[in-house]
């Protein structure tokens, strides 16, 4: 169990003797540092039989995670460490002696490196053997049959109680995987025959292997996504049915357990949950809340699966689902504050060509229509990743001090399936910030604030909607928050991480890519002597994924080009990467000074700076 005591800085890993078992610690990194600055329990797997667990430590929110293994029973920590393991997504053989795992490319790099992210492959390690002897298994240069390009992930997939393993080609951010599988004896024996499942004109994003067949999740001819069923000893998708067939939902992933493949829908911002039995009948199962649904477990081996249940005003419940029913596992506790001051409504904004898009709108219970209301518009819009609702207190101050917190579903997320992706993608991806400021208008025009009220936050790949939405509507923002953004999106393709987004944003090697990546890049427009309003910009300095002087870059340019006299900040974490890592103190002073800096420029006299 993944937990954070009250008070704690980090989460920590816990293990119990069955459901009323009482928990016993495996890793706190509340506890530990490294070169004196705290860790990260990156991510963790356990062994089937639960004697050993596979985790991964990174220091200062790096995420360039340094794989351990732990003997559970005893919480010894055994000698070998295993480098440049950030996405080393490790699968435990089925005997439990050792594990397949991803490892980055060359030895020797730094993370800073743009050659770091690529040529990555997948090793096989026996417990209690040195590393250097590790065996490749899946990657470049090791079977005439697999061509892996330089910036794909080649991954291993190991399914508890199955004969077969997949060998997974992850190209970056794009949700087009190659999968190619083999019996798992022979990929153990260093024998394997890898046939061919699927290739990106498939357009797959997932495969559950169940005895002899597999289920496989795509896209193709399907906009809202299907499933299809094959061979596994021979799979063709030319002549695979149709296990679970499209509807008016998004349907997001599957789980495969031993009574049946599950399911879980977005239906209209609203999660859901459905099972296909084994007789092949779907059934709907009902969840007591309306919000984000996540599989948490789900095993071949296992009757039902645990899911969580979220959204903005209501923390997440662990839900045991098991004959057709859920019921609270009462592995969480509610939580020891009043969360009836807060509600979460549902809009619905006409962006300038017609579209309809969705905002989730949290607020007091007393929240009147006025253009006194100070306003924050939070959207994201890449990679075809939804912005579920989730629980976070660290956000319900702001609402609590008589903001309105608006997340806008804008174009380029998955809301609506592939195509409302697509339509936020490269060439079309002013779609997404000029629906953020659609949204804005809407706000005012319903008379819920008004400019200069009204503020937009962008993270990460939401840089780009946040710096565009600066340099396109100046005029309506009082402040602009780009957090750990990519803000100079055309040069962030010569950092490590670029070659794994060309398939969202762009190929600067060619033409068309080159001119969309240009099209979306906000510090390209920014003008000298326009009136721009408040910015805050932050950084981590140890962040792998957009580094700091991107949005250093940004908030100096716009600093000397502004003639408002506004505030232009630049806030810095030199011991954080991208926000995964960070501490609750890091991450709660970041959102503090946030939201008081918004205050302030929206004419708060609560939160003004004192003299």
């Amino acid at each position: 169990l993944y937990e954070r005591p009250a008070g704690a800085n980090s989460y920590r890993l816990v293990v119990r003797e069955g459901m009323a078992g009482a928990p016993r610690v495996l890793i706190d990194p509340n506890i530990e540092k490294q070169d004196g600055v705290h860790i990260s329990l990156d991510w963790w797997k356990a062994s089937d039989d639960g004697k050993h667990l596979v985790y991964g430590i990174s220091k200062a929110g790096s995420e360039d995670s340094v794989i351990h293994v732990m003997e559970t029973a005893t919480g010894k920590v055994l000698p070998e460490r295993i480098p440049r393991a950030q996405y080393a997504g490790p699968q435990l053989l089925p005997d439990g002696s050792g594990f397949f795992y991803n490892q980055l490319g060359k030895e020797g790099l730094p993370p800073t490196d743009p050659q770091y992210f690529l040529r990555s492959r997948t090793l096989l390690h026996r417990l209690g053997t040195d590393p250097k002897d590790d065996v490749p298994v899946f990657g470049q240069g090791l079977h005439d049959n697999v061509v892996v390009r330089d910036s794909e992930f080649p991954v291993i997939g190991v399914t508890a109680g199955s004969t077969w393993t997949l060998g997974i080609l992850i190209p970056g951010v794009a949700p087009e995987t190659r999968i190619w599988i083999a019996p798992t004896a022979d990929v153990i024996a260093g024998k394997a025959r890898w046939r061919l499942v699927c290739e990106a004109e498939d357009q797959v994003l997932n495969v559950a292997v169940d005895g002899d067949d597999l289920y496989v999740h795509t896209f193709k001819d399907a906009p809202r996504y299907k499933v299809l069923k094959t061979s596994a000893r021979a799979p063709d998708l030319k002549t695979a049915s149709v296990a679970v067939a499209e509807s008016d939902r998004v349907l997001q992933g599957i789980g495969l357990a031993r009574d049946g493949l599950y399911i879980t829908d977005m239906d209209g911002g609203i999660g859901r949950l459905r099972r296909l039995g084994r007789d092949g009948r779907i059934t709907e199962i009902a969840l007591p809340l309306e919000g984000t649904v996540s599989v948490l477990f789900a095993d071949p081996a296992h009757e039902g699966l645990y899911a969580s249940s979220e959204n903005y005003i209501t923390p997440a419940s662990i839900y045991r689902v098991k004959d057709g029913k859920a019921v609270d596992s009462r592995l969480t506790t509610p939580p020891p504050y009043d969360l009836s001051g807060f509600r979460q409504t549902r809009m619905f904004a006409t962006a300038r060509d017609g579209t309809k898009i969705p905002l989730t709108v949290v607020h007091r219970p007393d929240a009147k229509k006025s253009g006194d209301n100070v306003v924050l518009i939070d959207a994201y819009g890449s990679y075809g990743q939804s912005a579920d609702p989730y629980f976070s207190p660290r956000l319900l101050p702001f609402v609590e001090q008589g903001g309105i917190l608006v997340t806008a579903h804008v174009r380029g997320g998955g809301e609506y399936g592939r195509a409302w992706h697509l339509a936020g993608q490269k060439a079309t991806k002013a779609n997404t910030w000029r629906d953020a400021i659609d949204a804005a208008e809407h706000m005012i025009k319903e008379g819920w604030t008004r400019p200069g009220k009204i503020s937009v936050e962008g993270t990460s790949a939401g840089g780009i909607l946040a710096t565009n939405c600066l340099t396109e509507r100046p005029d309506l923002w009082a402040v602009v928050y780009n957090r750990v953004g990519s803000s100079n999106t055309y040069r962030m393709s010569f950092t490590p991480g670029g070659p794994a987004n060309f398939d969202e944003f762009g190929d600067p090697n060619t033409e068309a890519g080159f001119k969309a990546l240009v099209g979306m890049d906000g510090y390209y427009r920014i003008k000298d002597g326009t009136a721009y309003p408040a910015v805050l910009a932050t950084a981590g300095m140890t962040d792998p994924r957009v580094p700091a002087w991107q949005g250093a870059k940004f908030s100096e340019r716009v600093r000397a080009a502004s003639s408002s006299g506004k505030p232009v900040l630049l806030r810095v974490e030199f011991e954080a990467g991208h926000g995964i890592g960070s501490t609750r103190q890091q991450a709660d002073e970041e959102y503090a000074d946030a939201f008081a800096f918004i205050f302030w420029q929206s004419g708060d006299g609560r939160y003004a700076v004192k003299a």
